[in-house]
C-alpha cells in the first residue's frame, strides 16, 4: 500500500539570507502491528516547496504535515506541534501548533502550521521538530515525530 507523502509547517521571515539547506533525519521504521491508537507523522514538506534540499528564499514559510491514523479506532483532538530551535544554544526561535478534531482509521490529512516570527538572517544551524502529541492510550509513539536540520548560509 502506497503512503501519501505530503508535508506541513511554519511561517518564518527570512531577510538577507543566502541559502537555506534542509536535511531530514531518518524516519523511524514502520510498525507491522496495529494498535487501537496509532497516529503517525507520515511526512513533512514546506511551502514554498523545497528545490532539491534547499528552501527558496521567501519572506514567509509554512510547514505542511501529513498525519495518518494507523490505528484501528478513530482518533480525536490530535495536536500537531512544530518547533524550530537554534542548535548552538537550544533557544526556541519559532513554534506553532494545530489540532485535528477527528481522524478516522486509515485517514491521512495535511495540517498546515504557520506561526509568525522571524529567523535571524545570520548564518546558523537550527533543529525543526514536528510532533503529533501522543494520544492517551497510544503505545507506539516512535512514529509521532520527524526531525530536520536547517542550515542558514550566507
Amino acid at each position: 500500500m502506497q503512503r501519501l507523502k505530503l508535508f506541513t509547517w511554519c511561517l518564518f521571515l527570512l531577510v538577507g539570507c543566502g541559502q537555506i539547506a534542509v536535511e531530514p533525519k531518518p524516519a523511524p521504521p514502520e510498525s507491522i502491528t496495529s494498535d487501537d491508537y496509532d497516529v503517525a507523522v507520515v511526512s513533512v514538506d514546506f511551502d514554498p516547496a523545497l528545490q532539491g534540499s534547499r528552501l527558496p528564499i521567501s519572506d514567509k514559510y509554512a510547514v505542511l504535515v501529513a498525519l495518518e491514523n494507523r490505528g484501528l479506532l478513530t482518533a480525536y483532538n490530535v495536536k500537531v506541534n512544530a518547533r524550530l530551535r537554534r542548535t548552538s544554544d537550544d533557544i526556541l526561535i519559532l513554534s506553532g501548533s494545530r489540532s485535528v478534531n477527528e481522524l478516522a482509521p486509515g485517514q491521512i490529512v495535511v495540517v498546515r502550521i504557520e506561526p509568525e516570527g522571524a529567523i535571524p538572517a545570520n548564518a546558523d544551524v537550527y533543529s525543526l521538530i514536528v510532533r503529533a502529541e501522543p494520544l492517551s492510550q497510544e503505545t507506539l509513539t516512535s512514529n509521532n515525530t520527524r526531525e530536520f536540520t536547517i542550515r542558514v548560509e550566507p
